[in-house]
């Protein structure tokens, strides 16, 4: 994920001019301009490009002179219940600190830093919103009611709660589950993504965001599924962070159980989606750490095992949720 935006550092455009009249510009994650960028992601270009996260230290910040505003535009380091950067910013800055706003991806991070202006900027949410819509994502996806699997579960990166949830997953029967960091494979879906998807450049030679090219390429492997098992990329932060791995089910016609961080599915809820209480049990969602995952597992153990019956009647709330995710989340 270090790619997103990524700030090189010898990007040759001038962020001064931006700096200087930071006060006059209302941003909007809609469409630019957006604020300048705080986080230096990478170094070099193409063969040479290095990602410059430590997960120690976080990531190289920017450190412009207040007023100012700035887009902390990728997942942030938490660490012993404090995040890195805005550490390093609140030290920098001391008392100045009230004088810049940060425009943050996460959610409910204010709960954390309710000193600090953050401003919520979905930047990286609305921009897959739009590729999907322009590369007519939604047309590729249709509702059938007849599924060769009960469950789906995609796993890329090796994190501890993915290798957690494989385990307690792969007993159950009539499943497709990957872990490509782990060597397993969609062996029976030659369209499976591959390693060289995830490279240092958010957009492909086609001009398309790799995240959407690869749910196209998994078409077939969604639509053979009733229901995914969403393993998003963070599960212990005490606020979310929310990637397309849950919108992408939107798109895909899937509901979903989800292995997040404590509260993951109540914001679904609260942007308006229905998250099928009467189908899974979501109680889960409010428990601490180290339990969330288990009961998760423990509450859903027939679905998971026996599947969504009756599942065809799901189709227009499914519907009505992709038509809510395309043309009213974000745009209020």
């Amino acid at each position: 994920m270090f790619t997103r935006y990524s700030y090189m550092i010898d990007r040759s455009y001038s962020i001064m001019y931006l700096y200087t009249h930071i006060n006059k510009i209302m941003y909007n994650f809609k469409h630019p301009p957006h604020p300048p960028l705080g986080l230096i992601q990478t170094s070099g270009y193409r063969d040479t490009l290095t990602a410059l996260h430590n997960p120690v230290t976080g990531w190289p910040l920017v450190y412009p002179k207040p007023p100012a505003s700035l887009f902390l535009q990728d997942d942030l380091t938490y660490t012993d219940g404090k995040i890195v950067e805005l550490e390093n910013y609140i030290n920098h800055y001391g008392s100045a600190i009230n004088q810049i706003t940060f425009y943050i991806w996460h959610e409910h991070l204010d709960k954390l830093y309710p000193e600090l202006n953050l401003v919520y900027y979905p930047k990286f949410l609305w921009d897959h919103k739009e590729d999907a819509i322009n590369h007519r994502v939604p047309d590729q996806f249709n509702f059938t009611k007849d599924k060769e699997f009960n469950f789906l579960c995609l796993n890329m990166n090796k994190r501890s709660h993915r290798t957690d949830t494989v385990k307690l997953l792969q007993g159950f029967p009539n499943r497709l589950i990957s872990y490509k960091s782990m060597g397993w494979n969609l062996h029976t879906h030659a369209q499976d993504w591959d390693k060289d998807d995830y490279t240092n450049a958010n957009i492909n030679e086609n001009g398309i965001l790799r995240n959407t090219a690869n749910l196209i390429q998994l078409q077939k492997v969604y639509e053979s599924c009733q229901f995914s098992v969403v393993t998003e990329t963070r599960y212990e932060l005490p606020y979310d962070f929310i990637t397309e791995k849950t919108t992408q089910c939107w798109l895909a016609l899937h509901p979903a159980l989800y292995v997040s961080n404590k509260g993951h599915v109540q914001i679904l809820r609260d942007w308006g989606f229905d998250v099928f209480d009467d189908v899974f049990d979501h109680s889960y969602d409010l428990l601490d750490n180290d339990v969330r995952l288990n009961t998760l597992v423990e509450s859903n153990r027939e679905v998971l095992t026996n599947g969504i019956l009756n599942f065809s009647s799901l189709k227009d709330r499914l519907l009505k949720n992709r038509d809510h995710y395309l043309n009213n989340w974000l745009f209020s």
